[in-house]
């Protein structure tokens, strides 16, 4: 009887095998007699998978709308000022530039990037506001540079489609062309024609003038981002005009006081850009 014990009890323990043993004919019995009379028949569950559907597409449209008018906008948005941008490449974040000097007198307001090489001289920020940043004599200005005078010998480079228009006008897009000095003393209306990306280009022989309360507008989808002016020599705005585009001018740039360039840049090769109490957006 000791041994006996031993067995169930002891090092092998026996007991606990024979028990398991016992669980496992019982399970086999229970699921296999269910034609016995005194069988028991214990039902066994199985696991039920269902697939789960996630709703990724937020409220009130599908995944695929979604995707597609993020697309559409980023296609639009970058479309409008694709001409300039890639005419401008390393010139394109500036609103200003320069080469000799940046002066300014009054609240001006500069939304974009100033650069200034091969000078090292800016006044007037401020009382002046920029709203970027001032890139002198870095890397930034002096790609921004070279970049400028490439764009500038492009857009001189052009076939001229129509020579001397009028622009107190409207001007359909492209590329128009003055032996000497042009004049805008009223309002010019660029025409898009429905196409954002249409391109206007001014070459200028010597300098450009507008007239004090002068205007350039857009209409039908013209974008002021591929609107160009080619100025030989140099550039002045007169008195509260309101102008757009960007001029490029051999020399200096003059901006005459609350005269603005609302969706342009201001750059000059080879002299200085002079502000006093204006504001300057780049496209």
């Amino acid at each position: 009887m000791k041994k006996f014990n031993y067995l169930l009890t002891g090092r092998y323990n026996v007991g606990k095998y024979l028990g398991l043993l016992a669980v496992a004919f019982l399970a086999l019995g229970l699921g296999s007699s269910s034609n016995s009379e005194n069988s028991i028949s214990v039902p066994i569950s199985r696991p039920v998978f269902s697939a789960i559907t996630a709703d990724m597409s937020g409220p009130g449209l599908s995944g695929d709308k979604q995707v597609k008018d993020k697309n559409d906008k980023y296609k639009n948005d970058k479309g409008r000022n694709e001409t300039g941008s890639r005419l401008l490449k390393g010139a394109a974040g500036f609103a200003v530039f320069a080469a000799s000097t940046v002066t300014n007198t009054g609240p001006s307001v500069v939304n974009g990037d100033i650069g200034l090489t091969p000078g090292s001289a800016q006044t007037g920020f401020g009382p002046g506001t920029l709203n970027g940043t001032l890139h002198i004599n870095d890397p930034a200005a002096t790609k921004g540079k070279l970049d400028l005078q490439a764009a500038y010998n492009d857009l001189a480079g052009r076939s001229c489609k129509t020579v001397a228009p009028d622009l107190n006008s409207t001007l359909a897009p492209g590329v128009y062309c003055f032996s000497s000095s042009a004049q805008l003393n009223t309002a010019l209306v660029l025409d898009g024609k429905g196409n954002s990306n249409a391109t206007f280009v001014f070459q200028i022989g010597s300098t450009l003038t507008t007239a004090s309360n002068s205007s350039v507008t857009m209409i039908n989808g013209a974008s002021a981002g591929n609107v160009f002016w080619q100025v030989g020599s140099s550039a002045t705005l007169g008195t509260n005009s309101v102008f757009q585009g960007t001029i490029i001018a051999y020399a200096s740039v003059t901006l005459n006081t609350g005269s603005s360039i609302t969706n342009g840049r201001a750059m000059a090769l080879n002299g200085a850009v002079n502000l006093d109490n204006n504001t300057v957006t780049k496209p």
